[in-house]
Order: C-alpha cells, then sequence, then structure tokens
C-alpha cells in the first residue's frame, strides 16, 4: 500500500513542484510577459483548486471509498496538467491548473487515510514519511526536468511530463484495494475480512453499515466537537503557517536564488536539492516522532528550518548553500509531512479523510498567500533577504502552533 501511494504523491510532487521549476521560462515568455504579481496568481490558481478538492474529495473518500477517489484524483490531476502544457494563453492555463489542483488536494487526505489503515501503529510515522517522500521526489524530478530541458525547449515539454501517471493507471486500478473499515461500513463485510487478512490489517470496531447513510456534513461537524476543538484548531494553525512556507519556497526559490545572483542552472537545482532533502529528512523524522513523540519532532524541525531559512538571507559559498538549502527542506516540508502523518493518526478511522481532507483545504489559504507572498515582496522590490526573514518567522510560529495539540495516544 505505501509503494502505491507513493506513486500517487510522486505524480502529485511533479505536478505541483513543476510550475516553480518553470517559473523562470514562464517569467521570460516574450509572448506572455507575466509580471511578477501575475506568476503569482498563476501558481496560486492550483492552490484554489486544491483548497476545493481537499474539503470536496477528502469528505467524499469517507462516503463512496478511498480507491475509487485515489484513482479519480490521479486521472484528474494528470490529464489537467496535459491540457495546460498546451494552453495558449495565461487565462486558460490557470484554468487548467484550478482542475489540477482540484485532484492534487483530494490525492493528500485519501493517501493519507489509506497508508495509517493499512500500516502497523508501531510503523505508521515512518510509513507515511515513507510514502510522502514520493511528493518531494516528484518536485525533484520536476526540478531536474527544468534543469535538462527548459533552457533548450522551453517550459511546455516540461509541463506536458505531467501527463505521464494516465499511463498507470490501470496497472493501479489491478493493483489498489479498497479500505477494509470503508468496505465494512458498506456492508461488504466478506470483502473487508478478506483484504484485511490479505494485508494483516486488523479491523476496527464499531463499524456498522447503517454508517455510510451518515451525511458527510455530520462527519466534518465531528472534527469541532467538544474534545476535537483544540486539537483541529493547533493543526490547522500549523498546516497554514506550513504551507506558507513549503508553497512560498517551492514556487519562488530558483527565482529568488536568481535574483540574489546565481546562475539559472544552480537555480533550478536549488529546488531540486530542497526536494530530495526533505524526501530523506521525512523518513529521519518519522523514525524520530515514532520514538520520541510527534509534537516535540514537529516543533523541532520546524525550529531548525527557520534558522536554515534565515541563513538563506546571507550570500554563502555555492557548496554551503546547498546544505543550507537540504536543510530549509526537511525544517518546512518534512516537518508539515509529519503535521499530516500526526493529524491522520490523531482522529478515529472512520473520520480520517474528513479530518485530513478539512484541515489541508483550509491549509491551502496559506498555500496560497505563500507564492502572493513572494510575489508581491518581488513587485515591491524589497530586498531578497526579506522574503527568507518572513519564511523564517512563519516556521517558528509553526513551531509553536503544534505544541497547542493534546497529547492523546494514536
Amino acid at each position: 500500500m505505501t509503494a502505491l501511494c507513493w506513486i500517487g504523491l510522486f505524480a502529485e510532487g511533479y505536478d505541483l513542484g513543476v510550475f516553480g521549476a518553470v517559473l523562470p521560462g514562464l517569467m521570460a515568455d516574450p509572448v506572455w510577459k507575466l509580471s511578477p504579481v501575475e506568476a503569482g496568481m498563476l501558481a496560486s490558481s492550483a492552490l484554489i483548486g486544491m483548497f476545493i478538492g481537499g474539503f470536496m474529495l477528502g469528505t467524499l473518500s469517507d462516503q463512496v471509498g478511498r480507491r475509487r477517489c485515489f484513482l479519480g484524483c490521479i486521472a484528474l490531476f494528470s490529464a489537467a496538467t496535459g491540457l495546460a502544457a498546451v494552453a495558449p494563453t495565461p487565462l486558460l492555463f490557470a484554468l487548467c491548473r484550478l482542475v489540477s489542483g482540484i485532484g492534487v488536494g483530494g490525492m493528500i487526505p485519501v493517501a493519507s487515510a489509506l497508508v495509517t489503515e493499512f500500516a502497523p501503529p508501531e510503523r505508521r510515522s515512518r510509513e507515511y514519511a515513507m510514502m510522502y517522500s514520493g511528493y518531494s521526489i516528484g518536485i525533484f524530478a520536476a526540478a531536474l526536468a527544468g534543469f535538462f530541458l527548459l533552457a533548450a525547449h522551453g517550459w511546455r515539454p516540461v509541463v506536458m511530463l505531467g501527463a505521464f501517471p494516465l499511463i498507470l493507471l490501470p496497472v493501479l486500478a489491478f493493483l489498489l484495494p479498497e479500505s477494509p473499515d470503508y468496505l465494512m461500513r458498506a456492508g461488504r463485510e466478506d470483502r473487508a475480512r478478506a483484504v484485511a487478512d490479505q494485508f494483516g490489517v486488523a479491523l476496527a470496531h464499531g463499524m456498522l453499515p447503517s454508517d455510510r447513510r451518515k451525511p458527510a456534513w455530520s462527519d466534518a461537524l465531528r472534527i469541532f466537537a467538544h474534545g476535537n476543538r483544540q486539537a483541529t484548531a493547533g493543526f490547522w494553525a500549523t498546516t497554514f503557517l506550513g504551507m506558507v512556507v513549503v508553497y512560498g519556497l517551492n514556487t519562488w526559490l530558483p527565482q529568488i536564488m536568481r535574483s540574489a545572483g546565481y546562475d539559472l542552472g544552480p537555480s533550478i537545482l536549488f529546488l531540486g536539492v530542497f526536494a530530495l532533502a526533505s524526501s530523506v529528512g521525512g523518513v529521519v523524522l518519522g523514525l524520530a516522532a515514532d520514538r520520541w513523540g510527534r509534537g516535540p519532532t514537529i516543533a523541532s524541525a520546524f525550529t531548525m528550518g527557520a534558522g536554515a531559512i534565515l541563513m538563506l538571507s546571507h550570500h554563502w559559498p555555492l557548496g554551503v548553500t546547498y546544505v543550507v538549502v537540504a536543510a530549509a527542506g526537511v525544517g518546512s516540508v518534512s516537518a508539515a509531512v509529519l503535521v499530516t502523518a500526526y493529524l491522520a493518526s490523531y482522529f478515529p478511522s472512520d473520520l480520517r479523510a474528513t479530518a485530513v481532507g478539512w484541515c489541508l483545504s483550509f491549509s491551502r489559504s496559506g498555500a496560497i498567500a505563500g507564492p502572493m507572498m513572494g510575489a508581491t515582496l518581488a513587485q515591491l522590490g524589497w530586498p531578497v533577504a526579506t522574503n527568507f526573514y518572513m519564511f523564517a518567522l512563519m516556521a517558528l510560529l509553526s513551531a509553536g502552533a503544534i505544541l497547542c495539540v493534546p497529547r492523546k495516544k494514536a
């Protein structure tokens, strides 16, 4: 299950990372002639779609099944990305990215629910981090594609590669099982037990067929009920602030480093190092979280990330800068991944995808704000270092917010 969800997260990571990888090419496009604010709005179009998709598809998967939503998300964002590659105008490009974002927004809550359900309880943070490393490696793949193709062939071929997962859909459809807990709620007890036995999953108690008749809004209201409110507020604040950092840097890091005096090639590779380090760092943080607790581990990671981001405000030798960028990736993307793993384990199985979907959808406002903040600072002509000061502050606030979540046995 972890490997199958890894493929979905890899495809999603490429889809999101490709915009940052081609942004220098988009800004230099002689036909479109984008301003920094217009480029920031294009970046935010996918994030608006993610806002919609997380609310809609996360809740829907608790009602109609994880497998169906997982496959539908991949089909939607891959097809929309392929269309974005041939868009003749910025407006059509933005519309394609918005549709793509709907599929991307649904992928994380659905994959989170699947991996959390199928993983042994004592390995959930590790399994989740391994699954989510696909997202970071997908961003790294987008950076590599930009590095090798952008200068010679322009941005369109780099974006078109994002449609490749459509070829894998039949294989994923054949291999991916349905959630046993969902099958129990749907009244398919024999099938649920067969899947649970095949994968060594313990069926949760209290899963009744009548549960499937509950309206979707009743699940959404439960995450705000007494006993869940403080945890929900802590998770929402942490993910919002974390997304400002993650998506702000994912979108603008190559362009910011380019403005700081680095050549085009190293500027694009900074994004790759940022993503690759976060994929490895996520697994390491997952091991630490399983041993020492998720809250303290996440807070420590965000604090380290804030320090690394502050260091980027100074010009270092190229080798040192790569190391600092790697630390920033671990202290932002890897930390944010662990927040979602913590969230998915915190709530019961029948509420899991809804809780993750609603939290991440709310956080998309932070994901929208991050690129727009970078765009606004660029438009105002403020010093490059200002970007890093702002993103470091957001990382520190994330560290404080996660400590507000009450301790609870997963």
